[in-house]
């Protein structure tokens, strides 16, 4: 019985876990959702800081390849440089 709640928080931690992968179409969704754009550009920076490690370079081929068309006018040098550099990391 005294190992029920330890179980049990073990539990919750275990299942609030975030996974972390790339998904180029979370990338555009996010992108898309929000017409601000300064939003949009701190949204994509986040997205890229969260979940770009975990993109292959094939993945980061084709964010970079539509940043213009995706991003519009949030679309920047910093974020050109962020994937970038991703892509020289990745697998």
């Amino acid at each position: 019985m005294k190992w029920l709640i330890p179980l049990i928080l073990l539990s919750f931690v275990y299942g609030a876990t975030v996974k972390r992968e790339c998904s180029v179409s979370d990338f555009v969704n996010i992108a898309y959702s929000n017409h601000d754009t300064k939003e949009r550009h701190d949204r994509i920076i986040e997205w890229l800081d969260d979940s770009g490690p975990y993109c292959t370079k094939e993945q980061l081929e084709r964010i970079y390849a539509n940043l213009a068309q995706v991003l519009g006018v949030a679309d920047t040098v910093k974020i050109r440089a962020k994937i970038e550099k991703l892509y020289e990391r990745a697998k």
